[in-house]
């Protein structure tokens, strides 16, 4: 008899007993939702959020790739479930991949290809600034401010604010130049050498600047005209 102040008990347990019976692997994708979603809601039907995130979303995949903030503003999810799920999501991936933040990118090119998909294929200019360890491994990276298509103004600050909060011992900033090459211009220079000047009073680092375009990327710590403006020792090379 299901607990009248508790009325899915008995649906939760029939559910859990035929995945032990059966194993996760013939439920179906909404099944599986529901499922997750017992832990996060634990006095309701979870049936019907599950089928809403589905229809929403198109599928499983993309439901667990679905921002948290925005799986939050779903009836009846609400924090606890959408970070579960935003967690899930991150979990999977990870597993696919073999990878996390903190093994993933320790060579130079990896850490660029990485800025590269972050921001090729944006119609505005965005700037981004990515951290890494004492032995070059980034840890993070996050677009810090955006403009529109022929300028983003960045916020020394800002720059600052994330390396810190990061524990960096080295960063890396980037932009992009929206249907143009990866060229950099006179004030490119000049901004990175103000930023490279800015972090070593503060005992970071600056490893590089890449710079997006429509033809690839461009490292200036690579490029030997401009790799006198970064400290050598800050960058992992290939």
């Amino acid at each position: 008899m299901a607990d009248s102040k508790y009325p899915h008990s008995n649906h939760r347990q029939r559910v859990r007993a035929e995945i032990r019976k059966s194993g996760c692997e013939n439920l179906t994708d909404a099944a599986l939702l529901e499922l997750l979603l017992f832990y996060s809601v634990p006095r309701k039907d979870t049936k019907p959020i599950a089928v809403a995130l589905l229809e929403k979303y198109g599928s499983l995949e993309a439901v667990l790739s679905a921002p948290a903030e925005e799986i939050a503003e779903i009836g009846g999810i609400g924090e606890s479930s959408s970070l579960l799920i935003s967690a899930s999501g991150e979990i999977c991936r990870r597993i696919k991949s073999g990878k996390s933040p903190q093994t993933e990118l320790a060579r130079s090119g990896e850490i660029n290809e990485r800025i590269y998909k972050e921001l090729a294929g944006r119609q505005s200019e965005a700037f981004y600034v990515a951290s890494l360890n004492a032995v070059g491994i980034m840890t993070a990276g996050k677009v810090i401010a955006e403009g529109d298509s022929s300028r983003v103004t960045a916020d020394n600050r800002a720059i600052l604010e994330f390396a810190f909060s990061n524990d960096a011992d080295s960063i890396i900033i980037a932009h992009n130049h929206p249907n143009a090459e990866a060229a950099p211009s006179a004030e490119d220079i000049e901004l990175t050498r103000e930023i490279a000047a800015i972090a070593n009073r503060t005992g970071i680092k600056l490893a590089d600047h890449v710079i997006v375009g429509s033809d690839g990327y461009l490292s200036l710590a690579s490029t030997e005209k401009f790799a006198y403006i970064f400290d050598k020792s800050s960058r992992v090379t290939v």
